[in-house]
């Protein structure tokens, strides 16, 4: 089953030349990071609305689409990129204070996380691809400004 669009969005032709639809608070981003040679896998504008509302859609009340996990994720935004270019992304944004002071401390309230998912098959144990940047929805804007400004070459 595919996941509903919870959000307004906008299609867009990708690098590759796919056709993918992106949350309107993110086409900005999503165009910047593409035009400076970033990956994008996945992202979402508010991931605790979205998950609400495939929660709602496909009938799921336990597990990480509980109320917690929404609770905890509304209000922060998701990029899903391979997690090479996350790292880049992060060293460029480290470069400026704003962004340094959100990426840098743990577990502060505008601070970013990184998620890198385990994976287990055929008796072995490795890292998924793709990371998972999460961070606070309000901070899209100056992200997309700011990207268009620095060097994010590795």
């Amino acid at each position: 089953m595919t996941d509903p669009l919870v959000h307004p969005h906008k299609e867009l032709t990708t690098p590759a030349g796919d056709q993918v639809n992106i949350d309107l608070a993110m086409v900005p981003l999503i165009e910047t990071l593409w035009s400076r040679g970033l990956t994008t896998t996945a992202c979402c504008q508010d991931v605790g609305e979205a998950t609400r509302a495939v929660r709602d859609a496909q009938g799921i009340t336990e597990g990480y689409m509980g109320e917690d996990f929404i609770a905890y994720y509304t209000g922060w935004a998701l990029l899903k990129m391979p997690w090479a270019d996350a790292l880049r992304l992060l060293a460029a944004l480290r470069t400026v204070p704003a962004f340094a002071a959100r990426i840098e401390p743990r577990w502060q309230e505008q601070s970013w996380r990184m998620n890198v998912p385990i994976i287990y098959g055929q008796g072995l144990v490795d890292l998924a691809p793709d990371a998972m940047l999460h961070f606070p929805s309000a901070q899209i804007p100056e992200l997309a400004q700011t990207l268009t400004s620095i060097d994010v070459r590795p």
